[in-house]
């Protein structure tokens, strides 16, 4: 069985890996994986035809000078599915580019396979009208979350909440602990986790107000310690922002530490985005930070329809977390809100009482695990 992914992000990448591997367990390796991916894919045996940082973009203003170079990567990548005729595509979130591919895909007709879509889109937030569009050219869709099933199911589309794979995650093994000894922290040190994100974009709109809000906390609260897991290859970036600091500061870069020095921090100042959902889920007591083009920003006021911004807040249906959004996301407001977490500790255990009920939620009780699932998933489709 050959089947072609397309993963623009780097959350993509993380999403495929494991699920790869258990496609492979479960045909016993009878199964060859290629297209557009990234390091964990490649990881399991994924023949990288296209490294993802090729097609990731932020942003829609961010977008519009590469639009042609774009087109001209999608049009390639239809013809080399058109080529090498898998038995099924599947494509990785990173809907606006997936989905214009798979449109060209069913529109030519030279292509027969199956076209399944992993991470359903936000219709629940914006333009709902949009799933009954995507059950035009899409056989099967793979949902994170259950809400989102029924959106698809009633247009005659094949979907499956198959769980988000932050349950699947060791995170709940992590007391912060060893963390805090192998680096000298004292138990009662107060902490504070910056989280940049995965992407250069965001990195570059958001690590200043970030820094500036760090440094304003500590200004009030002196002697605090900051925590930066990241990215490898936003590593050197972390560094050398970070590098005035006269405070102590630990970048953690090694995948295998991620989790002890997440647990390891009081709070946490994070971009809006996937490791904001993972700090929750770890029940880390956290404010979000989050600003686009402003342009961007006009557009999306018009077109999203949920009250908030952090995946937490959403499912939860309600503020949890702190949100220093566009004309908000300064540093003054996020040191605000930073600080009455790490001061008041009625604030933070309320954030992680809430947190509490999003394993359920995300899929925590399910026997099978979400790539199982999803590889299932894809089975029943073929």
């Amino acid at each position: 069985m050959k089947l072609f992914f397309i993963a623009g992000e780097n959350s993509g990448d993380a999403l495929a890996a494991p699920l790869i591997k258990a496609l492979k367990e479960q045909y016993c390796d009878d199964v060859e994986c290629l297209g557009v991916g990234g390091p964990l894919m490649k990881a399991e045996g994924f023949d990288e035809l296209l490294p993802l940082d090729q097609i990731s973009v932020m942003g829609i203003w961010e977008v519009i000078p590469k639009i042609p170079r774009l087109l001209k990567l999608n049009k390639s990548i239809v013809e080399e599915i058109e080529k090498r005729k898998p038995d099924a595509v599947i494509t990785v979130d990173f809907p606006d580019f997936n989905f214009i591919l798979a449109k060209s895909l069913k529109k030519r007709g030279i292509y027969k396979g199956k076209l399944i879509h992993y991470v359903a889109p936000s219709v629940w937030a914006w333009r709902p009208g949009r799933a009954k569009k995507i059950a035009g050219f899409m056989d099967g869709m793979m949902c994170l979350f259950p809400m989102e099933v029924d959106y698809f199911t009633k247009h005659g589309m094949k979907a499956a909440h198959v769980g988000h794979p932050l349950v699947m995650s060791n995170s709940r093994e992590f007391s912060g602990k060893e963390f805090r000894r192998e680096n000298n922290i004292g138990e009662n040190a107060k902490t504070i986790g910056l989280f940049f994100g995965s992407r250069e974009a965001e990195f570059k709109n958001l690590s200043g107000a970030i820094k500036e809000a760090a440094l304003l906390v500590n200004d009030i609260e002196p002697g605090i310690h900051i925590i930066a897991p990241t990215l490898s290859k936003l590593e050197y970036n972390v560094q050398k922002l970070l590098e005035d600091f006269k405070l102590p500061i630990y970048v953690v870069a090694n995948p295998n530490m991620k989790w002890d020095a997440i647990k390891a921090c009081d709070v946490a100042i994070s971009v809006s985005g996937t490791m904001a959902l993972e700090l929750a889920y770890a029940e880390i007591p956290h404010v979000i930070a989050y600003k686009v083009n402003p342009i961007t920003s006009i557009i999306l006021r018009f077109l999203v329809k949920v009250k908030y911004a952090h995946l937490a807040n959403i499912l939860l249906d309600k503020a949890v977390v702190p949100e220093c959004l566009q004309g908000k996301c300064t540093s003054e407001n996020i040191a605000k809100e930073a600080l009455e977490l790490l001061q008041n500790e009625e604030k933070r255990q309320e954030q992680k009482e809430a947190f509490s009920a999003l394993g359920k939620l995300l899929g925590e009780d399910s026997v099978a695990k979400p790539p199982e699932r999803a590889a299932e998933f894809i089975s029943s489709i073929l």
